[in-house]
């Protein structure tokens, strides 16, 4: 049994309902989500997890939401520099996936940058799901295929998150029970576990009940 997850991916859903529920603005949500971001990678690599891969933009919400809120979600994203100092004291190596070519060039430099400030921390590796879609990604991966001879590892090597291993443990917060199109390669054999605490809410207590969850999952994995 492995009781600790190597890899865990979280949908990080919730944040303008729960803006909403406290009576403010729902996009007074996103900033609250995104401050949560910190304790929640801190208590991670604490407990051990090796890789944490966040879902903060699917190519969905960057087709049908409106231009203030995005205006928001990218301005937050820039704040992400801010954090250099924290990636740094902690040895946290930075990894955005998705179809990052879309985005603003001023998001896309920052990301750049943050990678390149971050590429030699060893400790655990936060990645940022940003304007990624599973079927996206798929999809791209096929294109930057030469081969009509194709093993799951050589194709595995062709997606975002190349060189990370499949996920562990998808954890959704906000209450819905679905992937929304997160990690869908990746996610085959994962175990899913759903709570309707709203992203801003999760807590590390939150994050602990989903690793104890884990723990009694028996994962046989086809066998």
């Amino acid at each position: 049994m492995d009781y600790l997850p190597t890899h865990v991916a979280i949908i990080l859903d919730g944040n303008r309902r729960w803006a909403v529920s406290k009576g403010m603005m729902k996009l007074e949500g996103h900033l609250h989500g995104a401050q949560n971001i910190k304790p929640i990678a801190e208590y991670a690599q604490e407990k051990g997890v090796q890789y944490l891969t966040l879902y903060t933009l699917s190519t969905e919400n960057l087709q049908n939401r409106g231009s203030l809120e995005l205006k928001k979600l990218f301005s937050l994203f820039q704040k992400l520099s801010d954090y250099l100092g924290m990636f740094r004291e902690k040895n946290i190596r930075v990894r955005f996936i998705g179809n990052i070519e879309k985005l603003p060039e001023n998001l896309q430099k920052t990301f750049a940058h943050i990678q390149k400030e971050t590429a030699s921390n060893e400790g655990m590796i936060l990645a940022f799901a940003v304007n990624y879609g599973g079927r996206d990604e798929i999809l791209r991966a096929i294109a930057k295929s030469q081969s009509i001879s194709m093993t799951e590892e050589s194709f595995s090597a062709l997606l975002d998150t190349a060189g990370m291993p499949d996920v562990d443990l998808v954890i959704r917060t906000g209450g819905h029970l679905r992937l929304s199109n997160f990690l869908l390669w990746q996610s085959a054999y994962s175990e899913l576990y759903f709570t309707s605490t709203m992203w801003p809410a999760f807590t590390p207590a939150e994050f602990q009940k989903a690793l104890d969850w884990f723990a009694e999952q028996k994962r046989n994995k086809g066998k």
